[in-house]
Formats: C-alpha cells, sequence, structure tokens
C-alpha cells in the first residue's frame, strides 16, 4: 500500500481501540502518536505474550501487528494463536520485510490489510486503519441485518411464503408449517395453489402470479389434510440478481380477535402449555385488566384461582424489575412481541421466569388481549451462576499457579542461602538469629505458595486409595488442640464406607482447614460435626453444580454451629484472599485451598448456611473401585549424608542454579552445571567417568525436563533422575515425569532437604515417584 499524502481527518471510527504489537519502542511510539492525533484509543505490546494478554482483556477493535516479533515469533504466527483462542479481530499487517509470499500467506488466514514500512507510511496509517474499521463495521451491520431478517422470518407468526416465476414455493417459514400441517422439505417445489388456489386460476407468467396472489380478507387456505380454512394474505414483489419472485404473508383468520374468540384461543394454548414441566400459558384481557394463567401458571406465581386482576399479576414481580416488565407491556400494547426474563417474588421465595407474549388485535386493528407464556427458569439460572463462578475460579487459579511458581523460584534461593549462611554462623551472634528470622520468614511463604498451588490445583500430588473413616480418626488428635476446649467435636462414620483416590496428606489439609474455618465461626463455642457416608450423585443431581459427574461418591460432610454466612459471603468464599477477618487475622486462602484440593482429587464441594443458623461443607470424592492402599508410614527426616556422586544439575534460572551447585558441592558431590537441554547434552557427550545423577527442572524453555532425561540417560543409561520444579500441572508430571520411575522434589527446598533427597535417590532409599512437598 503506498499513498502521496496524508488522509484528511475523519471522526467516524476514531473512538476505537487500537492495540499497537511493534517490539521497536521507537516506531511503536510514532505510530502510537498518529494514531492518537487522530482521535484513536491506543494500547501498546511489544512481545506476543503481552498481545496475547491486551486481547483476552477484551476491548480491542483492531490489532496493527508488526511482522518480526523478538523470540523467533511473526505477526502471522501471533494472529493464528489469537484467532484459536477465539479471538476474531481485525489486523493489519505491518512490515519493512513484507514480500509477495507474505503478502498471500497473510491474507490466506485473514490479514485485512497490509502496510509496508516506509517514510510516509505513518501519514496514511490512519486512513487505513479508518478503512479496515468501515469495512468490518459493513460487514457487521449485514451480518446483522440478514440474521435479523431471517430470525423474523422464522419467529414470524404469520405464514411468510417466497414463490418463484413458475409460482411454485422455495421458502416456507415454521409459522407456514403450522399454518398448513405441512414441513417446508415436503412445500418446496410445489404449486402455491396446493395451499392457497386461485380466484382465477392461470398459466400465465409473472403477471399471473402476481394476479393469483391478489388475496383479500376471506379467501380460502387449504390445510395437508385437505382442510379449508379462511385466511388474509398479502403479496409482495421482489428481484433479486436477475431473479422475480413473490412475498406472500398469510394470516390464518378463523377465529376473529373479538374477547370471546380471544379467550377460546388463549384456552387451547393454556391446554398445549400444560403439556410442557414448568411452562405456563397465560392471557390479559386489555378490555377488562384481567390475567388468566393455567394451573402450571398458578403454580409458578403462587395463585389460588385461574384469574387475577392486572395489579395482582404485576404485584408478583419484583421491585427492581418492574420498570422493565412495564417497559415490556407497552411494547405489547404497541402492537409489539416482546420476551422478557425476571424476578418473581412468591412468598418467601425468589424465582427467575421467562416471559413471551404476542399482542392479538380485533377486527378494528385494536390490541384486545396478549396471549404469552411463562416458564420458571429459577434451576437454569442458578446453574448458569455457579458455572461463571467455577470459569472464575478456573482463571484465578491459573493467575495463582503462575504467582507461586515465580516465588518458588525466588523462596529457593532465600531460603537455601540462609540454610548455607547458618551453617557459617557461629551459635548465639546476632547475625545469625537475624539468618534465622528470615528463614522463618522464607518458610511461612513456602506455606503460603503450598497453599496457591493446592487451590490451583498445580501441586504435585501422590493419590494413594484411601479409607475416609481412617483418615477422620487419625486426623482427630490434630483436631482437638486447634479448635480449643470450648469446641465439642463429634464423628458420624458410616461403617461400610467406600474407598476414595486422594492424596493423604491433602485430605488431612482439608479437614484442618474446614475444621479452623468452623472454629473461627464459634468464637464462643459450640459443636463441630464431622460425617461420612456414601451417596450417588443422579443426572440431574450432575446438572445442578457443573463440577459435579454422576456416579457413586463418597461424602465428607464439616458442620459448625456457628454464626453462619450471609448469600454474599457464600458466593465468595472459595475465592482466593477473600476474608472476613480482620487485618492480620488470615490470609484468605483456607477455604481456596480446600476448594482446589477437591478439584483436583475429582471432586466437588458446596456450602450450605444460614446466618446465624450455622455453616455445612460438603465434599463429594468420586467412590474407589479398589481395596484402599496399605498404611502410610511417615518417617522422620534422617540427617543427610555427604556423597562423591558426579552430579549433572540443568536449571535455567541463574540464581537457582547456582544456590543448587553450592550446596551439592559443599555435601561433597561432583557438580556439572547446565542453562537448558542442549548444554546438558553437550557436558553428558563430553563427560568422562560415570554419571551418577541427573538433577533437572521440569519446565525450561525449549527441551523441557522429560526430554533432557531422554537425551542424557541415552549417554549414561546407569544415571538416576530426579526432577524439580517450583510449578508442575500435575497431570503433566504423572504422565511424562512420575510414571517413569524417577523422583521428584518441589521447590522451595532447603538445603538440608535437598542433601537429604539426593543421597535417597543415589542410595535407592526413595520409591520412584515419591515427591517432597
Amino acid at each position: 500500500m503506498t499513498a502521496t499524502q496524508p488522509a484528511p481527518p475523519r471522526t467516524t471510527t476514531a473512538t476505537a481501540t487500537i492495540l499497537v504489537v511493534e517490539d521497536d519502542p521507537g516506531i511503536a511510539e510514532l505510530e502510537r502518536s498518529r494514531l492518537d492525533e487522530a482521535g484513536y484509543r491506543v494500547l501498546l505490546a511489544e512481545t506476543a505474550d503481552d498481545a496475547l494478554r491486551e486481547v483476552a482483556g477484551g476491548g480491542i477493535d483492531l490489532v496493527l501487528l508488526d511482522y518480526r516479533l523478538p523470540g523467533g515469533t511473526d505477526g502471522l504466527d501471533l494472529y493464528a494463536r489469537v484467532k484459536a483462542a477465539g479471538h476474531d479481530l481485525p489486523v493489519i499487517l505491518v512490515t519493512g520485510f513484507g514480500n509477495e509470499a507474505t503478502v498471500i500467506r497473510a491474507l490466506r488466514i485473514g490479514v485485512r490489510d497490509f502496510v509496508t514500512k516506509s517514510l510516509e507510511y505513518l501519514d496514511y496509517l490512519p486512513e487505513a486503519v479508518d478503512r479496515v474499521l468501515r469495512q468490518v463495521g459493513t460487514e457487521r451491520r449485514l451480518a446483522e441485518s440478514e440474521a435479523r431478517l431471517t430470525g423474523i422470518i422464522e419467529s414470524a407468526s404469520d405464514a411468510v411464503i417466497v414463490v418463484e416465476e413458475d409460482r411454485r414455493v422455495s421458502l416456507f417459514n415454521p409459522a407456514a408449517e403450522r399454518m398448513f400441517g405441512c414441513p417446508a422439505a415436503a412445500a418446496h417445489g410445489r404449486p402455491l395453489a396446493e395451499f392457497i388456489p386461485a380466484d382465477d386460476p392461470t398459466d400465465g407468467g409473472a403477471e399471473a402470479v402476481a394476479v393469483t396472489l391478489r388475496l383479500r380478507v376471506g379467501r380460502i387456505g387449504v390445510r395437508a389434510d385437505g382442510t379449508p380454512f379462511p385466511l388474509d394474505a398479502t403479496v409482495s414483489p421482489g428481484q433479486a440478481s436477475g431473479r422475480k419472485f413473490h412475498t406472500v404473508v398469510a394470516r390464518d383468520v378463523t377465529e376473529r380477535h373479538q374477547a370471546e374468540e380471544a379467550l377460546r384461543r388463549s384456552e387451547k394454548l393454556l391446554r398445549r402449555a400444560e403439556g410442557l414441566a414448568h411452562v405456563a400459558g397465560w392471557t390479559f384481557d386489555v378490555a377488562r385488566a384481567v390475567y388468566a394463567t393455567s394451573d402450571e401458571g398458578r403454580r409458578i406465581y403462587g395463585f389460588e384461582t385461574a384469574t387475577h386482576p392486572a395489579d395482582e399479576w404485576i404485584g408478583r414481580v419484583h421491585p427492581d424489575d418492574r420498570l422493565g416488565v412495564d417497559a415490556a407491556i407497552r411494547e405489547a400494547l404497541a402492537g409489539n412481541r416482546f420476551e422478557i426474563e425476571h424476578r418473581l417474588v412468591v412468598g418467601d421465595r425468589l424465582k427467575w421466569v421467562s416471559v413471551r407474549a404476542e399482542p392479538h388485535t380485533d377486527a378494528d386493528g385494536r390490541v384486545a388481549c396478549l396471549i404469552g407464556v411463562t416458564q420458571d427458569i429459577t434451576d437454569r439460572h442458578q446453574l448458569e451462576t455457579q458455572l461463571r463462578h467455577s470459569q472464575k475460579m478456573e482463571a484465578v487459579g491459573q493467575l495463582a499457579g503462575g504467582v507461586a511458581h515465580d516465588f518458588n523460584n525466588l523462596l529457593t534461593v532465600i531460603n537455601g542461602y540462609c540454610d548455607l549462611l547458618l551453617e557459617e554462623l557461629t551459635p548465639g551472634s546476632s547475625a545469625r538469629e537475624s539468618v534465622a528470622e528470615i528463614l522463618r520468614a522464607g518458610e511461612r511463604s513456602a506455606a503460603l505458595t503450598r497453599q496457591l498451588l493446592a487451590f490451583s490445583r498445580k501441586a504435585v500430588v501422590t493419590p494413594l486409595v484411601l479409607d475416609l473413616n481412617a483418615v477422620v480418626t487419625g486426623t482427630q488428635k490434630l483436631l482437638r488442640p486447634l479448635i480449643g476446649e470450648n469446641v465439642r467435636l463429634t464423628t458420624s462414620l458410616a461403617p461400610d464406607l467406600g474407598a476414595v483416590r486422594a492424596d493423604l496428606g491433602q485430605i488431612e489439609q482439608v479437614l484442618v482447614n474446614l475444621a479452623v474455618n468452623a472454629r473461627d465461626a464459634m468464637p464462643t463455642g459450640g459443636r463441630l460435626t464431622i460425617e461420612t457416608r456414601n451417596v450417588v450423585l443422579e443426572a440431574g443431581d450432575a446438572r445442578s453444580h457443573p463440577d459435579a459427574q454422576a456416579g457413586p461418591h463418597v461424602l465428607l460432610a464439616v458442620a459448625d454451629t456457628g454464626v453462619g454466612m450471609s448469600a454474599d459471603v457464600m458466593a465468595r468464599i472459595f475465592e482466593p484472599f477473600f476474608t472476613t477477618k480482620g487485618p492480620g487475622q488470615g490470609t484468605g486462602l483456607g477455604l481456596a485451598t480446600v476448594y482446589g484440593i477437591v478439584k483436583q482429587s475429582g471432586g466437588h464441594v458446596t456450602v450450605e448456611s444460614v446466618a446465624g443458623g450455622g455453616t455445612t461443607f460438603k465434599v463429594y470424592l468420586p467412590r474407589a473401585e479398589r481395596e484402599t492402599d496399605g498404611p502410610t508410614v511417615r518417617k522422620a527426616a534422617a540427617s543427610p549424608n555427604r556423597g562423591t556422586e558426579t552430579v549433572l544439575l540443568v536449571e535455567d534460572d541463574e540464581a537457582v542454579r547456582t544456590l543448587t551447585g553450592q550446596i551439592l558441592t559443599t555435601f561433597g558431590y561432583t557438580v556439572h552445571e547446565a542453562a537448558d537441554g542442549v548444554e546438558a547434552a553437550r557436558l553428558a557427550d563430553g563427560l568422562v567417568g560415570r554419571l551418577h545423577l541427573l538433577i533437572t527442572d521440569v519446565v525450561m524453555p525449549g527441551a523441557g525436563g522429560r526430554e533432557v532425561a531422554e537425551r542424557v540417560t541415552q549417554r549414561h543409561p546407569a544415571a538416576k533422575v530426579l526432577f524439580v520444579s517450583g510449578y508442575t500441572d500435575d497431570a503433566v508430571v504423572r504422565q511424562g515425569v512420575l510414571h517413569q520411575g524417577v523422583h521428584f522434589l518441589q521447590k522451595p527446598y532447603s538445603a538440608s532437604v535437598l542433601a537429604a533427597k539426593v543421597r535417597a535417590v543415589l542410595d535407592g532409599a526413595e520409591h520412584p515417584g515419591g515427591a517432597n512437598r
């Protein structure tokens, strides 16, 4: 694209938001400045990841995309990722390296325009942006118009029939199907006269068709079974792409819109509506201001009789929704159909309903009554609310997992160097106490990151087939001092309880977190009850909760007699960092951790609470099919032993790599360090003598930990492997790492933990797949 002079100023699309993806800050600022002068709102992104985050945030109208981006990617690859993520945005590609092949590739994948960097391209850049935005706007308006037209035809209450020049049907809308009792597929290609006989049959051309279709009040239609009925019809000629046709709009006037006829038709609708679950048919007589409903309508609205004055009907509408309902009724009285969702207050219950209605007129064309249906959508609305909450929790979990990953690398360095300093400093020195305090703070931070990983379902777990009754019994000794003497702990454990598959430590953490939460809800004392039993979730139960799956489950319920929660608090109770406690009294991660652990174990958790009436948390875990694993013995950590073996350390984080190498060297090992898989393979190939142990991070740029292990063990098959990570998707780790018979160490780790783990792996004292947490 070229231009000889700047485009004239325009304002039609200058309220749009433009995302400029350009790694050169100088060029990005020039483009931003030029577009800003033209009235656009401009956002900048230097990398593909930055751009993806901006797009995911929404509100972007057009992307100005540089072809060359850092990291070895190009703009077209980024555009493909944006489209794959479900964002259909117009893109203008900007490059100084364009060629014909690039242009062809760009256009094939959907890029709207192509701008080559030159001395004057900034002058015509706003013009290119404006043109693309106009083009997109035009396309969207055309698509919307076509969709509206199709929707109008499909939803029209009158029959709409398109007839070609040969007087045969080419379009038969649903209302025509209902009116004539003939499916559209069967009507296509048949003469119109079979449905609407002509007053003056003729075999003429288009003019004869027009004559044939001059139907007025009193003309006759014929249903598929041969039954005649009176109808009104109008015809409009049309032409498209040289093709002439006529559109017939027909209305069945078998029953006029006098009051008694409208009532008879409403009774017919009511009888049909009675067959639908939670759907009520109703009529509203305009002249008498009387609302009449079916038996189902009486149930939905809480009426004792079938007819009511309009004030009683409107009185059931939630006060906050009355303006919208009033506006919809005014539209209907003006002759328009309406559809609206709103709330009803029926006694002490709140219901959501969907209401659809259309006006019916009398012989003079005045609206005599409204005929409609009301559907109880309370269950659906609750499910949608739960689904939105689940999606929000998923997004927050992704963020939490990423934060925990970065913190774990930092805490590995902080805590590791503290360990080394404590070994060097003499007891009693002020510096030693300061370092010890830093280490304690680091360990508390590590505990928080473990909770974040549990919430985001990215903690590495060791699932076993467990007896929940045994877990509850074994945890009681820990719970009693936690909940205090003024809280009475009771259990109700089903004797025939099925087994579950979960991580023992995580299930214990669930019990502890729920018990502590219950204790805080009973400041003056109360009763804490832990119950287990077998349950079977039916398909209907699963549909009522988006996290649930039908089938046999084991229920773990923790109930208290505390202060309870309001509906607003319950809606946010599992969100990380949400707490009702005062500053310094809680992190807000306890229940978020419960949520993440239960989800990672394949189950779901619900909460029932009434302000002032206590709270019950119900944890549903899928029932396991085989016998429980044997008792797990928790061995005390032994003092780490020194070693003389050769270790290859692969870690992309320089600070973590330096620390880990220093720790291993301190304990006597010979250490070779590599920053990535390529360097690791080179060191392994050149290593003289035996390699005893490979320590590799799981997630690294380029080759990941599993690939590094495969390369190194090909050269040194006797070498053992220890995987290390501060952030790992459990499914990936178990399928790609732990199932390979090697070992895992979770960041952050201390010097003593690392040394003990290395010694255990080398000596074969630890079962493969064990994970330190």
